[in-house]
């Protein structure tokens, strides 16, 4: 049995427990995972993501196929859902590989009790790999197209309502397609041009991004990125096109003071001292001091100067004490994830409905919070990776009628190509993976009158 399966399975098992998204356990086991030949990387990741993609299909075989599926240990589990993946989306790994690697994978993980059950239930699913019965689209066209797209009931229930059954397997089909990566190019340092040259030799394809100046879409990774040369060199930073817009809204000028509220790992920090020439000043805080020792090592690889850090806690009621007026405010808020489940499939099961009206409450939050330190006529943007209503329209609605003073801004964004096309006739940006071919983004610029 290869490391590289260990591997995956260690991941998916940390995964399962819910305490951490997979970007911590995937942070966390890069050692592992650096000192594999480039084939097994690949492979620890198609397993990993795969099996998260494609899960609840992978599930419904698995119990069609068992008499007792509510008694499958959940390790188990997770051993007879990458054996499937393998089957199913691997075609160079043979049946009886898959079989071997699986018994094997029990065996090592203290299962052995579960290798022969792991050994016949597999065995009869190869051999009758067209008799799964799935749901009628006619009759339960929600649990059909969870079964099938493998996707969480709740949230095809929500989806075919608002957008009808086909579209709905649509955008289901182009979140469980495997993206591509977009770099933001530096031009503090490079011009796109510069930069795509630099890669040449680096990937396998790359092509300019659609919508905005700074982009490149790149697949088939021969070597780590942080290994390139243009990296070290602080030529890039990987942003999906999508985010690279939420700046291009603010549309921040060399001079200005600007507020990052919820910095993170500052990569649209980063993009909004790009946008100012490096020249005023970004405030970046975020309630986590791990993140801004991060953000500050990013800034001095990419060679910005203008970023000043803060710890705060901007749901406490003294966060925003002694911070100054500011021309333009970033608010990037917690929220569901919803729109990026193409690159964090494991989203997919580990969101509930019930979630949504949390997130919205503390969106709404950090918004009165931080509308406080904006001078009149300066914009506030509001940006969330999630394309469902509570998190987008409700709050910009709600936050309106608290703060008479406000109102939507209608954007040209004259920086990006075909800015109709993103934009509502509301001026919302909203994007979607199957209409844009970037994640699922909502963006409203809030303009403070008086």
């Amino acid at each position: 049995m290869s490391h590289a399966r260990q591997i995956a399975f260690d991941l998916l098992c940390q995964v399962q427990r819910g305490t951490h998204p997979l970007d911590h356990w995937l942070d966390a086991a890069q050692g592992r995972i650096e000192r594999l030949g480039r084939a097994d990387r690949a492979m620890v990741h198609a397993m990993v993501y795969g099996t998260l993609r494609w899960q609840g299909r992978l599930d419904h075989i698995i119990d069609h196929w068992s008499k007792n599926p509510g008694k499958i240990e959940p390790r188990v589990r997770i051993i007879l859902r990458m054996a499937l993946l393998q089957h199913h989306y691997m075609d160079r790994v043979p049946d009886r590989a898959i079989v071997h690697s699986a018994v094997e994978l029990a065996k090592r993980n203290g299962r052995r009790y579960a290798a022969g059950f792991v050994n016949g239930l597999l065995r009869r699913i190869l051999d009758s790999p067209d008799a799964v019965v799935w749901p009628d689209d006619a009759v339960v066209p929600d649990q059909a197209l969870a079964a099938r797209m493998a996707f969480p009931r709740w949230l095809m229930a929500r989806w075919i309502e608002r957008w009808g059954m086909a579209e709905t397997e649509r955008l289901c089909a182009a979140i469980n397609s495997i993206p591509e990566v977009t770099l933001r190019v530096n031009t503090l340092k490079a011009d796109r041009d510069a930069l795509m040259a630099a890669i040449a030799a680096e990937v396998d394809h790359f092509r300019p991004t659609c919508h905005v100046p700074e982009g490149i879409v790149v697949s088939g990774f021969k070597r780590p990125f942080n290994q390139w040369p243009s990296f070290l060199e602080g030529w890039f930073q990987i942003q999906d096109e999508a985010a690279q817009l939420v700046a291009h809204l603010l549309n921040p000028k060399p001079g200005e003071a600007i507020w990052d509220a919820c910095a993170g790992l500052g990569t649209k920090t980063a993009h909004l001292a790009q946008l100012m020439g490096n020249r005023g000043t970004i405030v970046a805080t975020d309630r986590h001091g791990a993140k801004l020792e991060r953000l500050a090592a990013e800034m001095q690889r990419l060679g910005i100067s203008i970023v000043q850090r803060r710890i705060a806690d901007l749901e406490e009621p003294t966060a925003d004490k002694d911070l100054p007026m500011f021309d333009r405010i970033l608010v990037d808020a917690p929220c569901s994830g919803l729109g990026v489940l193409r690159k964090n499939p494991d989203g997919k099961w580990h969101s509930f409905v019930e979630d949504l009206d949390r997130y919205r409450l503390r969106q709404l939050a950090l918004l009165g919070r931080t509308a406080h330190q904006l001078r009149p006529g300066g914009m506030l943007v509001f940006a969330v990776c999630s394309m469902e209503p509570e998190e987008n329209e409700a709050v910009v609605e709600l936050f309106l009628q608290k703060h008479m003073d406000f109102a939507i801004f209608r954007p040209e964004m004259t920086a990006v190509a075909s800015p109709e096309t993103i934009l509502t006739h509301e001026g919302y940006l909203k994007t979607m993976p199957h209409r844009h071919g970037m994640d699922g983004f909502f963006a409203a610029g809030l303009v403070k009158q008086f």
